[in-house]
């Protein structure tokens, strides 16, 4: 679960661009088709464009108390958050999800497609859910780059949501960032864009959650290796969710561990401060909370803070 390259990624850089032959930036193609949103049989999430992604959903077995839109982080898949969506929907949350474009099983898997139509996916998908149970609360959760594809929805858009959480959203802004890691980026990003390191051996922690992390990266449909091109297009989304931000209109929860290792506290910061206190708007530190903050050991009580928070009245 590696962001973005870090000083010691530098000197490999530079190194590496005289042993890898240069190539072109490649995304994921956008559909040409002009289609109604729609839930298809398997089940899929068919965009406007005609893009099909695969859907995931838990439900509870009685009363629904409210519909939660769930968008994973980068390199990951809804099949990931499997226990997550189980306890939910054990509260009484409906919990939707769907891949990403280039994550998980969608096509061009391991590609970077765009802010704005990863955005646009949300906002559709969001009014799907909206038609299809127009009674109930409708909430979405973004988690690391899941935060800000959520965060961007509602700051450049019409989002059909009561209000947004974001846990350990990816705000980590250019402005933010040490000049050798923009530097040794935009290097990588004009010379090799299809160099795809591991990060591994940087050790970074994203959990404490050791057994989780495991078997989520059993699942084959988990990205092990990111194309320098889809690392460039994540800083970007991150730098223009930040700059909506203070634009959108939704109550917000921002969810945040203390022992985040891949988004640094400056960002999270400065995103609070830049964000609308709209209705009930609330922040939450954790002291013992990582990057995967629903699936930490203490993940139970973000999710009970959580469903605590969708109960509230707006």
């Amino acid at each position: 679960m590696n962001y973005l390259p870090t000083y010691k990624l530098v000197l490999s850089l530079f190194l590496s661009v005289w042993l890898l032959s240069a190539c072109t930036t490649a995304s994921v193609p956008l559909g040409s088709d002009k289609l109604e949103p729609s839930l298809i049989q398997q089940p899929v999430f068919r965009a406007s464009d005609g893009t099909e992604l695969v859907a995931q959903s838990w439900l509870p077995q009685g009363k629904v108390k409210a519909n939660l839109l769930l968008l994973h982080g980068f390199n990951e898949y809804p099949g990931a958050f499997a226990e997550v969506g189980a306890y939910f929907a054990k509260q009484g949350v409906a919990v939707w999800a769907y891949d990403q474009r280039g994550f998980g099983r969608s096509p061009y898997r391991g590609l970077w497609s765009s802010a704005e139509r990863m955005a646009e996916d949300a906002r559709e998908f969001t009014k799907l859910l909206r038609k299809l149970h127009p009674q109930q609360p409708l909430y979405i959760a973004g988690t690391s780059m899941g935060g800000a594809v959520a965060l961007l929805a509602a700051g450049s858009g019409d989002l059909a949501a009561d209000g947004i959480i974001l846990l350990a959203p990816a705000v980590w802004i250019s402005e933010t960032q040490p000049f050798y890691q923009r530097w040794s980026l935009e290097f990588a990003k004009r010379f090799t864009p299809a160099w795809s390191p591991t990060g591994e051996g940087l050790n970074i922690r994203p959990s404490d959650n050791t057994a989780m992390l495991r078997r989520i990266w059993k699942s084959p449909w988990m990205i092990r290796k990111s194309r320098i091109d889809t690392v460039a297009g994540l800083v970007e989304l991150m730098d223009k969710a930040y700059a909506s931000a203070d634009k959108a209109k939704l109550p917000v929860l921002l969810l945040y561990g203390e022992k985040d290792q891949l988004i640094p506290k400056k960002p999270t910061d400065m995103l609070w401060a830049r964000l609308p206190k709209i209705g009930k708007a609330q922040q939450i530190r954790y002291p013992n909370g990582w990057h995967m903050l629903m699936r930490d050991l203490q993940g139970s009580k973000v999710i009970a803070d959580m469903v605590q928070w969708i109960g509230k009245a707006g």
